[in-house]
């Protein structure tokens, strides 16, 4: 039985996804469900919006992992930073 994530079906498939990478778990924190990065050198944790009442929550949120994706690659030496 998968835990309960959110009622968005994009947020939660999205979520899905990334926990089968197995370098991220899920977990609750009061009333939160979070997302919480456990590779080496990673201390990033998401809050999951579990009842969005925003359109573009879905949106937001893969633009606020793909944000935090790239910064933590750049800075474990895994890619280069493009900007000169």
């Amino acid at each position: 039985m998968q835990p309960y994530i959110s009622n968005n079906k994009d947020i939660r498939d999205f979520v899905l996804n990334i926990l089968k990478s197995k370098k991220w778990e899920i977990a609750r924190h009061g009333k939160h469900v979070i997302l919480r990065h456990i590779e080496e050198g990673a201390n990033k944790i998401f809050s999951i919006p579990c009842t969005p009442s925003d359109s573009r929550a879905f949106s937001n949120f893969c633009r606020d992992y793909y944000r935090y994706v790239r910064e933590f690659l750049i800075q474990s030496g895994k890619i280069q930073n493009s900007i000169a």
